[in-house]
């Protein structure tokens, strides 16, 4: 089942959009319970074995994302800098949803081109 380009990129908007804010809230919520001291934040990241494998994962995730963007954004003309914006600021919940909406107009913008 293949969905239409413009529900792509509507759907790829609306993650971005949650992808941003629910981390925020998240970690709003954690800083306005705990103070904002980058110590104590990385000492919760390490605090357990569960912690230090999700972490694990979400650089893992960001570095591929990266090379993504890397080769196939720049093949097809994609702008990179927003999402390794949202991707430095919230993380990849924000950046990979982000890349795809960008990655989706790109490719209308070319076809509406003739490439």
């Amino acid at each position: 089942m293949s969905m239409q380009p413009k529900t792509r990129k509507t759907l790829y908007l609306v993650l971005t959009i949650i992808g941003t804010l629910a981390p925020m809230i998240v970690l709003s919520i954690f800083f306005l319970e705990q103070g904002l001291t980058p110590t104590q934040l990385l000492e919760k990241i390490f605090s357990s074995l569960l912690s230090v494998a999700l972490f694990v994962n979400i650089i893992v995730g960001c570095v591929t994302l990266s090379v993504l963007m890397k080769t196939e954004g720049h093949e097809l003309g994609v702008k990179t800098w927003p999402p390794m914006v949202a991707m430095a600021v919230v993380g990849i919940s924000s950046a990979l949803p982000l890349y795809f909406y960008l990655r989706e107009s790109r490719i209308a913008i070319n076809e509406d081109n003739g490439q």
